[in-house]
């Protein structure tokens, strides 16, 4: 098409919505700080329980199953399965998950997310709140 109305590169098959098939570095740097943060969740939530002499069926699966971010593979940190892909695997960057997938709720009057699935908030007085983990890992 010539003229006002001709089709641009973006609508064309231009960049405009398209996700690289790779990841940079930045986003490498973040994933792998995502996983360390929840490494450092569970070792803190373990060490907590072993100095009250407790222990968590849940946490003990969690340790035998899930590798550290320094043990897993990079197909494994970067990629996640999909059944309809080629090759069953999908870049981290290019999923659509819902917010509430990570573990959050949105809460609708002021959009702050809430983290209702995974703590529960106990009030032990007005001017001290605490929140403790809830679900996943209950007996």
């Amino acid at each position: 098409m010539f003229g006002a109305f001709r089709a641009t590169n973006a609508l064309s098959g231009g960049l405009l919505w398209k996700t690289p098939w790779r990841l940079s570095r930045f986003q490498k740097a973040r994933q792998r700080q995502r996983l360390r943060a929840v490494d450092s969740v569970v070792a803190t939530i373990d060490q907590a329980l072993a100095k009250k002499g407790e222990t968590l069926k849940a946490l003990d699966v969690w340790k035998e199953t899930m590798p550290t971010e320094a043990e897993m593979l990079p197909k494994d940190k970067y990629t996640i399965f999909d059944r309809k892909e080629k090759r069953y695997r999908k870049g981290i960057h290019s999923r659509s998950l819902p917010f509430e997938y990570f573990g959050f709720a949105m809460d609708r009057n002021n959009a702050n997310p809430a983290i209702s699935p995974l703590c529960r908030t106990t009030e032990m007085d007005e001017s001290f709140t605490t929140i403790e983990p809830a679900g996943l890992l209950n007996n």
